[in-house]
């Protein structure tokens, strides 16, 4: 049986291709082969995806009437990569599975609901049998080495077949599955790097090279639907100065993609080591491998419903401060932390800034429409690191810098997104390429802790006080420390950036409150507030209109407010 995937695995993957490059058309009652090719592997795709060359992500097909929910709250892990594997497969051609878990704060059932997804919750196994016709059997993994996993996760996708830990092997070799073993791990690697030399060798040609993913290997379910749907690679490798022998094993998959047309999904061991790392390549990063239904989500597409920015309020001489509560290069934030955050009932009691990932745009409109459409007049979604995925957009070239600020702007314009802060340092190239290629946009912010404001080819860039803080004391005590020089004489505009994962709506409210305390008429709210709005101190501006006042005060102020910005900058 060891061999009986590797003796069949040319041939299954041979009549995928021949299905997805051929059409048959009748003519005078015949049927003409009009072509019949194999396809190249950026090409690979399922026969329910559609993937233009100008769009980073694939769109699935629309979900059917009725979705199967599997319930894996309880389920063993085995099990969980087992039906991430069976949602994965059946997906690729229409969504009919999707997998829901208890251990997702906002709740299982809740996003199914919010796209209007009617389904049935039903029980795995018997999915397996339902579904039987799409399965050509099972691979083992071996867990004496943890990224047979991985390895497996991509097997799946190529091959078809299901995730199989060896505690469940007899149970799905046997009646009433029967399912085949097509290729055992077990006891065939002594290394990671013969896992993913391996992967290279026999699994990689057959895999889209649009994405490479990289997954820890205790991680179970949540993206591994979407990358077996998609037959994407899967990795865990930490690509650091030192780490030469990571670093080589990743390379020849880099190598083969494409700067600006290919993207890299799930995380990194190290966040620093794999942002420097691929941005030698020009590959931008989304922050996904917490992310759940990717290939049932993807399918429910709609424009996203961008609200008007109102007029921007009056010029005053005033510290406007523009509070944000960031992570949003990680569409997984999205679905998780940022809807617990969005349901407090804090939200919307003062001025906030919000990042999100444009690239939402592709892997779920949905989600985006939910919290624009959802938002109060004081909620401002800004783009998240650094436009089109996260990069360390400073280590790029010139040529990739300009073709990944290309690439993002018409996710700004679907999303409507008019801001983004780029972590970590926002160059003069940085600056010029956003400049020349995304008209719409109307600043940025720069990670580095400072004060401080510039224009670059009009656009501005705005320091961040407060670059990612998790304390409240120290938030605080930076912004009133920003704005001690100031001498009433023209405006000053702060930007503070809040880590999410610590902080959320009562705490800034919190920050708000102890700005007014010391000077009500210099931290002064607005009678009147401005949708949109970021704070400034007790006076609502948000991070687009900050970007706007700074231009109406030309560059001498202090960081722009980072919420209502847009209006201001337009």
């Amino acid at each position: 049986m060891l061999n009986y995937f590797a003796e069949k695995k040319f041939m299954v993957n041979y009549q995928t291709r021949i299905l997805n490059m051929c059409r048959l058309i009748d003519s005078f009652g015949k049927k003409i082969l009009l072509a019949l090719a194999i396809s190249c592997p950026a090409l690979v795709l399922g026969a329910g995806l559609n993937w233009p060359t100008n769009q980073l992500l694939p769109t699935f097909s629309a979900p059917a009437a009725v979705l199967d929910v599997v319930d894996v709250s309880s389920a063993s892990s085995a099990e969980i990569d087992l039906f991430a594997s069976l949602q994965g497969i059946v997906n690729r051609t229409q969504p009919q599975i999707a997998c829901v878990s208890s251990t997702d704060g906002e709740g299982k059932l809740t996003w199914l609901n919010l796209h209007n997804l009617s389904y049935n919750l039903t029980n795995g196994y018997n999915l397996i049998l339902k579904y039987r016709s799409y399965l050509n059997g099972v691979v083992v993994t071996d867990p004496s080495q943890p990224d047979t996993l991985n390895l497996a996760t991509t097997i799946a996708g190529v091959s078809n077949v299901l995730i199989c830990d060896p505690i469940l092997l007899a149970t799905l070799t046997n009646a009433p599955y029967n399912l085949p073993i097509g290729e055992d791990l077990r006891g065939r690697f002594t290394t990671k790097y013969q896992v993913y030399g391996y992967l290279y060798t026999n699994y990689w040609p057959s895999c889209t090279h649009r994405i490479c993913s990289g997954l820890y290997t205790d991680l179970h379910g949540n993206l591994r639907d979407y990358l077996v749907a998609v037959k994407a690679a899967v990795v865990w490798l930490d690509p650091g100065t030192l780490n030469f022998s990571d670093k080589s094993a990743l390379a020849p998959f880099f190598n083969d993609m494409t700067a600006n047309k290919s993207i890299y999904l799930g995380w990194w061991p190290s966040e620093g080591n794999g942002l420097n790392y691929i941005a030698g390549y020009g590959i931008p990063v989304l922050a996904s491998d917490w992310y759940r239904n990717g290939s049932v989500f993807s399918g429910v597409t709609q424009p996203i419903n961008v609200p008007d920015i109102p007029p921007p309020p009056p010029l005053e001489n005033k510290v406007y401060v523009a509070l944000i509560l960031s992570d949003g290069d990680n569409i997984q934030y999205m679905q998780h932390v940022l809807k617990m955050r969005w349901n407090t009932s804090a939200r919307g009691t003062i001025p906030l800034g919000w990042t999100v990932t444009p690239m939402a745009a592709d892997m779920d409109p949905m989600l985006f429409n939910h919290y624009w459409n959802t938002a109060t007049t004081n909620d401002c979604l800004v783009s998240g690191p650094s436009g089109a995925g996260y990069t360390h957009m400073q280590n790029w070239s010139s040529a990739n810098m300009a073709g990944f600020a290309k690439i993002s702007d018409p996710y700004l314009q679907r999303t409507g997104l008019r801001i983004i802060t780029v972590w970590d340092d926002v160059t003069t190239g940085v600056a010029q390429a956003f400049a020349t290629n995304c008209p719409t946009l109307l600043g940025l912010t720069d990670q580095n802790e400072n004060n401080g404001t510039r224009v670059d080819l009009g656009l501005r860039t705005i320091l961040l006080t407060v670059g990612y803080s998790s304390d409240v004391s120290y938030f605080t005590n930076k912004i009133i420390s920003a704005a001690s020089g100031w001498n009433g004489t023209a405006p000053v505009f702060i930007i503070a950036q809040a880590d999410t994962w610590n902080l959320q709506p009562s705490d800034m409210v919190t920050v708000a409150n102890a700005l007014t305390a010391l000077d009500p008429n210099k931290y002064k709210r607005r009678k009147r507030p401005t949708s949109r709005v970021v704070m400034l101190g007790k006076s609502p501006v948000d991070i687009q209109t900050a970007l706007k006042l700074g231009k109406e005060v030309s560059g001498s102020c202090v960081p722009a407010a980072m919420h209502e910005i847009e209006q201001l900058v337009a």
